[in-house]
């Protein structure tokens, strides 16, 4: 562990907020990965909730057994896949980007649908969506980013990587922080690799610096271009990626023919044919 490793593990002074600048005073401290003791901290104008500066995420991805942790994977991208496909329709929308979009099965399954999906992942291994990794080409229409947000060391900043392109919509999931204490599950210390938790105060203050409007559906948190959605269509959205419209829209989904899986095969069929 580096020296200044170890002052900021023994120092409970505020440090300054990751995402607003702001003071963030010491809220408790757990063990990372059963060997780092760290500090968190609680934002004072946002409400985040954030840990000392994560020195040891280099190890937290090397040794990484979240994949392990995370049994539920395969569920929510079935839930993801109805809600997405219900809000790809209300807003007429071509193009999606799923960042941090893991082993490409989300991707996958909206190309399967007819969307043009693309995936964006630093760290994971894309294997059922080889072929379609992000166009730098094609501007997005909507970016999804699905258990992602927690993931970023310094958000200020990583959460450029979402809004410069101007996407008229980006889709994000994060369990948001209301105060829970050191035992709230969403921390996974064993991992190591969560190390920042919004607030809906958060995600709004997101919203306005990037000139984006903010609703919250269900576990989604939706950010729109600034005049871009209508309220009506917006009511919409609510009734169907709520809990109850997304598991009907995430069963229908599975009775709908799954053309795209045979376009893309036909794609690459005929281009290894060419070769």
């Amino acid at each position: 562990m580096s020296a200044a490793a170890l002052i900021s593990s023994r120092d409970h002074s505020p440090i300054a907020c990751r995402l607003c600048d702001n003071p963030a005073h010491h809220r408790f401290t757990l063990d990372l990965i059963r060997r780092h003791r760290v500090h968190y901290y609680e934002c004072a104008h946002c409400g985040s909730l954030q840990t000392e500066a994560p020195y040891w995420l280099d190890e937290a991805y090397a040794n990484s057994n979240l994949a392990r942790l995370d049994t539920g994977a395969a569920q929510r991208n079935l839930s993801n896949l109805g809600a997405l496909l219900a809000w790809i329709k209300l807003a007429r929308i071509q193009t999606v980007i799923d960042v941090g979009g893991g082993d490409g099965l989300l991707c996958r399954l909206l190309r399967d649908y007819g969307v043009d999906a693309r995936l964006k992942d630093r760290y994971a291994a894309n294997t059922y969506a080889q072929g379609f990794e992000q166009d730098p080409e094609i501007a997005p229409i909507l970016l999804t980013a699905f258990e992602v947000l927690e993931h970023y060391a310094c958000p200020k900043q990583d959460l450029s990587a979402l809004f410069d392109n101007r996407p008229d919509s980006v889709v994000v999931t994060t369990s948001l922080y209301e105060g829970q204490d050191s035992d709230w599950w969403y921390l996974t210390p064993d991992s190591g690799q969560h190390v920042f938790f919004y607030t809906q105060r958060a995600m709004h203050l997101i919203a306005e610096r990037y000139g984006y409007e903010v609703a919250f559906i269900g576990h989604y948190t939706l950010f729109n271009r600034s005049g871009r959605i209508t309220a009506a269509r917006l009511a919409l959205a609510r009734a169907a990626m709520g809990s109850i419209g997304s598991r009907l829209l995430r069963s229908a989904a599975m009775l709908l023919p799954a053309r795209g899986a045979l376009s893309d095969f036909n794609r690459f069929y005929g281009a290894d044919r060419l070769h």
